[in-house]
């Protein structure tokens, strides 16, 4: 539409073209002013995500690491006594003992062996096996914290003068150490005991007044108690007891309900080397023993040890030195006096003028000769 046109056209038509212009504008414009407004007075932007004061872990890696004590050891004792006399009467008796005991994390594994032979006389009879046994056992120990475990004790004896071709013990229990530190450790452990026993000849022999004889082999379901002791009076000498009750609960051949107790104690003073002397005593007592046997047999063992441990030994930390006594406090310090320096020496005084002209000579008059 050209200006001459508009110029020209009436009033109204230019009102209206005015108002076309105007409407155009303002629909171009609408989208760069939407872009460009800013926000209304009194609108806020959404607040923040609150945060816990006091975050806690998100998962396992995040939970804190607590290392776990080193508790690998390895021990290894073996011991051998004897006795022998000759003469009127002849006795050999021979004992030996080895053990080894080691912990691996929460794992503790335990194998030991023990065997007795013993043969006397009178001359001028031939010597006689008096004792002859022969014993095995191992052990397992899961501990679920440092002083709680449970274990499965599995144990096997030969024992010819107890009339057992075998016997079996199958112990399961839990252990608990109530108290240990360096000088000294209690323990307690109680389960079940399972025996299963073998018997030979002599351990079927008929209980009087019957003639029959005994089954050849003998189940016992029993409860079982244990009590330990270990003292280190000092760096070579220490001692250790123990105490295991045996209570059944059933019937068996022999009688109800046996109780069987055994008890041990040993002093072991060091030598050299890993060598030590020890001293052991032991009591087994059974109150349903088979026909012809003593309830209660004792031993008293005397030997030689060898100990062996890999567990580092502990560094002793250098005691502090004892306090100095409080001394007295440092007398006061004397005034100090100011020194004195000595006057600079005054300048030399220049001479005189008299003094430096040298002095007018008078002219000596010289006679004529005649």
């Amino acid at each position: 539409m050209s200006a001459a046109f508009l110029l020209g056209a009436p009033k109204s038509m230019n009102r209206f073209s005015s108002l076309a212009v105007a409407l155009i504008a303002v629909t171009f414009a609408a989208p760069t002013l939407a872009q460009t407004t800013p926000p209304a007075i009194g609108a806020a932007a959404p607040p923040a995500d609150a945060k816990a004061l006091v975050a806690g872990p998100k998962g396992p890696n995040d939970a804190p690491a607590i290392p776990k004590p080193t508790s690998d050891e390895t021990n290894v004792n073996l011991s051998a006594g004897g006795l022998i006399t000759t003469g009127n009467s002849k006795t050999l008796a021979l004992t030996l003992n080895g053990q080894v005991d080691m912990r691996r994390g929460d794992n503790g594994f335990l194998i030991g062996v023990l065997g007795n032979y013993g043969e006397s006389t009178i001359a001028p009879n031939p010597s006689a096996a008096t004792a002859q046994n022969i014993q095995g056992k191992l052990r397992y120990d899961r501990f679920f914290v440092d002083r709680v475990a449970g274990f499965l004790l599995v144990t096997g004896r030969h024992d010819k003068f107890q009339g057992l071709s075998f016997r079996l013990n199958l112990d399961p229990g839990v252990k608990v150490v109530a108290y240990k530190d360096e000088v000294q450790s209690f323990w307690g452990e109680a389960g079940y005991d399972f025996q299963f026993d073998a018997r030979n000849d002599a351990g079927r022999a008929a209980i009087p007044p019957s003639t029959t004889l005994l089954d050849s082999t003998r189940t016992d379901h029993s409860a079982r108690a244990f009590v330990g002791y270990r003292r280190n009076f000092n760096s070579a000498v220490t001692f250790s007891t123990g105490l295991e009750l045996l209570q059944s609960f059933v019937k068996t051949d022999l009688g109800d309900f046996d109780t069987r107790v055994n008890f041990d104690a040993n002093v072991a003073a060091k030598l050299d080397f890993g060598f030590s002397l020890g001293v052991g005593f032991t009591a087994r007592y059974d109150r349903l023993p088979i026909p012809g046997r003593e309830r209660l047999d004792t031993s008293t063992v005397l030997s030689v040890i060898y100990s062996w441990n890999d567990a580092p030994k502990k560094v002793e930390e250098a005691k502090p030195c004892p306090e100095c006594p409080a001394c007295p406090p440092p007398p006061p310090p004397s005034p100090v006096v100011p020194e004195t320096k000595p006057a600079d020496p005054a300048p030399p005084t220049p001479p005189s003028p008299a003094a430096t002209t040298p002095a007018a000579t008078t002219p000596t008059s010289v006679e004529p000769k005649p």
